[in-house]
């Protein structure tokens, strides 16, 4: 069995690693002390299970790292006494391994794990809803998240064409972790997924998502509004900013639908309200359906939501506004 283990604490690393070379038929494949080096040694080199320290789950970016298990059918156990999680019930009894057991102890617990498998993430429905001829090259979707959006995003495009509007994403994720989800995505999704470029044109059939933490992603004011990725401030605690996207489409609300989806803070919010008053749809989640309904909730509070919809209805909502193109 492949076996990667990641702790930020060396000595525990160190003396886990030991731990596990000494059972039968368990091969220590990479050691790890962060999310981002645990993520790029799984998605380069999958292997059967992950155990790592039950403190990194706390991590916003493990919710990229759960993608990535799902994505890859790769198992994870988080070890007991290597940290632990700060809220409460975040970890079940199965999902904790506890190495100074026996070795007949550890073993079974790894192979149960394994043998369990994971729940992958939706496969993307191609063909779904299609694009209306040419409207899909005038109509301009923007959505923004943060918090729980990674799969809130996966089913909001598992509905989407692979001849969607051109679309572009905000979602909070790190600077070490855009280009990843971005990949990830693209395996779920028809249309294609990539991180945008700096001068990129939006097209039809096209998912473009805010690259890094070091710029917004902003479209240009000027036709063919081109993406340009901006140096400057954090904006809304933000970068990239989805209050920054949103603003800079104003000169294309009346083409556009923007949608808020869940995330702690309130980034997005305000540009949502600015969209909606120069001639936007806008849509939110509710919160039922949000991890955390704190951008979303700001939205609606402020009168910047035209639908706040729960996220399964949310994805359809995006292809069949109607908008009042100016051509």
């Amino acid at each position: 069995m492949r076996v990667i283990l990641a702790d930020p604490d060396k000595t525990q690393l160190r003396r886990s690693a030991q731990r596990l070379t000494t059972l039968r038929g368990i091969s220590v494949t990479d050691v790890c002390s962060d999310l981002t080096q645990t993520f790029n040694a799984v998605e380069h080199r999958p292997p059967q299970l992950v155990i790592l320290a039950a403190a990194l789950m706390e991590r916003p970016e493990f919710e990229m790292m759960d993608l990535l298990f799902r994505t890859l059918g790769v198992a994870w156990l988080a070890q007991r006494g290597a940290g632990r999680a700060t809220r409460p019930g975040a970890l079940s009894t199965e999902r904790l391994v506890d190495l100074d057991q026996s070795d007949e102890a550890v073993l079974a617990l790894l192979n149960r794990a394994v043998g369990a498998g994971t729940t992958p993430p939706p496969r993307a429905s191609a063909g779904l809803l299609r694009s209306v001829g040419k409207e899909s090259d005038q109509r301009l979707i923007l959505i923004g998240s943060s918090t729980g959006g990674i799969d809130a995003l996966l089913t909001i495009l598992d509905v989407f064409p692979a001849d969607c509007p051109p679309t572009l994403i905000v979602q909070h994720t790190g600077a070490s972790y855009s280009a990843g989800l971005a990949r990830l995505l693209d395996r779920h999704a028809a249309a294609q997924v990539r991180e945008a470029r700096d001068g990129d044109v939006p097209k039809p059939g096209t998912i473009l998502l805010a690259p890094g933490a070091d710029q917004h992603l902003v479209l240009s004011a000027r036709a063919p509004h081109a993406c340009n990725l901006q140096s400057g401030a954090r904006i809304s605690g933000h970068r990239p900013s989805v209050d920054a996207l949103f603003r800079s489409a104003l000169p294309l609300a009346s083409r556009v639908t923007a949608a808020l989806l869940t995330g702690m803070g309130r980034d997005g919010a305000d540009g949502l309200l600015a969209l909606r008053q120069a001639g936007a749809r806008t849509i939110a989640q509710d919160r039922a359906t949000s991890v955390v309904y704190g951008m979303p909730g700001h939205a609606v509070q402020i009168g910047a939501v035209e639908h706040e919809l729960p996220l399964s209805a949310i994805g359809s909502a995006i292809l069949n506004a109607r908008q009042r193109v100016k051509v």
